[in-house]
């Protein structure tokens, strides 16, 4: 147990978590409208749940280090930030992947897409923001506020050609346990990179 928590084991974590996704997506049942583009559909929407989460996460961290100054959930907070940011990579290349495949081409006024966007500006701002003013309580709070602007902008995001769960309501087990799988990889891959994000920060502080 203490090897797979050793620092050493993140990056052969990452390589091992990182197959395993490539083998339950190419290997997952795929629909019989949209063929070979569910594998993509499968990872975009894997990751895209997680990365919320983490947005989240690091927003609930930092509220609670506004309230109790304890300097390990700004850190936290932190490093599930940069996870975030992190993590949004992988989600834009496999969303637009999947949305050129779905509907040929990226409707730019589809309000899913919009918020994207948005999130893509709002989220690497803050964060510079909050290195340059090098302070705790300004770190947290704009984690926070990033978490709020996450939550706000997807729940009242409309759809027009973005399907409501499309893997949820299939009615498919095989989809239904594929995606679930993958969910949980990408949940792994998520927790890996934290861990590694605070080994370098452990590191650059030594």
């Amino acid at each position: 147990m203490k090897k797979l928590l050793s620092p050493k084991f993140i990056i052969p974590a990452l390589i091992i978590l990182a197959i395993l996704i490539v083998v339950v997506t190419l290997l997952a049942p795929t629909d019989r409208v949209l063929g070979e583009a569910t594998r993509m559909v499968y990872v975009h929407g894997a990751v895209i749940r997680v990365v919320l989460g983490t947005f989240l996460l690091s927003g609930l961290l930092g509220l609670i280090y506004l309230f109790s100054r304890r300097p390990a959930l700004v850190k936290w907070s932190q490093i599930v930030q940069e996870t975030s940011l992190l993590m949004w990579i992988p989600y834009l290349v496999s969303s637009t992947v999947a949305t050129l495949q779905t509907w040929g081409g990226i409707a730019w006024f589809e309000p899913r897409w919009v918020v994207t966007l948005q999130i893509s500006v709002i989220a690497p701002v803050a964060y510079v923001v909050a290195l340059l003013a090098k302070k705790p309580i300004v770190t947290a709070a704009l984690n926070v506020l990033v978490a709020i602007a996450v939550l706000l902008l997807t729940r009242n995001a409309g759809l027009v050609l973005h399907p409501i769960d499309p893997i949820g309501t299939s009615g498919d087990v095989g989809i239904i346990g594929a995606y679930v799988m993958l969910l949980g990889l990408c949940a792994l891959f998520a927790v890996q990179v934290a861990r590694g994000l605070n080994f370098w920060h452990q590191r650059r502080a030594a």
